[in-house]
C-alpha cells in the first residue's frame, strides 16, 4: 500500500489534525515574528554559520518576496487583503466540510491554510505589512527574506502538489 492509496480519516480525527495544525502554524509564526521585532528591528544583520542563515527585520508590504513591489497600494491591498481572505475561507470551507481525506491531504491543505492566515493576520494588524526576518543561503545562492508562515505555505503546498501528481499517476 503507497502513502496515496485513500486511507479515509475519521471525521473527528480529521478536526482535531486540523485544528492543531492551524493553531501550530499561526502560533508558531505570530510568536517568531515577535520575537524577531523585539530582537532584531533596528539591529545590525545577523549571519550564522557563514551566511546559511541570516536573520534581519524586514516589514514587507508588497506580498512574497515583494512580488507586487511598485503595484498600486489599492492593487496590493486587493490581492493581499481580500483575495487572500476569501481564498482562505475556502480553504476553511474545505478542510471542515469535506469528507474521506488522507491524512497528508488534510494535514497539507491545513498547514498551507495556517501559514496563510498567519500573513493575513500580520497585515491586518500591523497595517497592510508583514514581518520577514530570515534569509536561507549558500554562497551567492540566496532565498529572500521570509517568515515561518511563508515555509508553511510553501511545505503545505508542495505536500499537496506531490499528492495531486501521486493521485492522478
Amino acid at each position: 500500500m503507497k502513502y496515496t492509496d485513500h486511507i479515509p480519516i475519521h471525521r473527528r480525527n480529521q478536526w482535531l489534525i486540523v485544528f492543531s495544525v492551524l493553531f501550530f502554524t499561526i502560533y508558531s509564526d505570530q510568536y517568531t515574528k515577535s520575537v524577531a521585532k523585539n530582537f532584531l528591528e533596528n539591529q545590525e544583520i545577523i549571519s550564522v554559520n557563514s551566511g546559511l542563515i541570516v536573520f534581519s527585520y524586514v516589514e514587507n508590504n508588497a506580498g512574497f518576496l515583494g512580488i507586487l513591489k511598485g503595484m498600486p497600494e489599492y492593487v496590493q491591498f486587493i490581492l493581499l487583503n481580500i483575495c487572500v481572505a476569501i481564498i482562505l475561507l475556502y480553504c476553511l470551507y474545505y478542510l471542515f466540510s469535506q469528507k474521506n481525506r488522507t491524512i497528508i491531504h488534510t494535514f497539507s491543505l491545513a498547514v498551507l491554510t495556517g501559514g496563510g492566515m498567519s500573513n493575513l493576520i500580520d497585515r491586518i494588524i500591523n497595517n497592510g505589512k508583514v514581518i520577514d526576518f530570515m534569509q536561507f543561503g549558500i554562497g551567492s545562492a540566496k532565498t529572500g527574506i521570509l517568515n515561518l508562515a511563508d515555509i508553511y505555505i510553501l511545505t503545505g503546498s508542495f505536500l499537496f502538489g506531490l499528492l495531486i501528481l501521486a493521485t492522478d499517476s
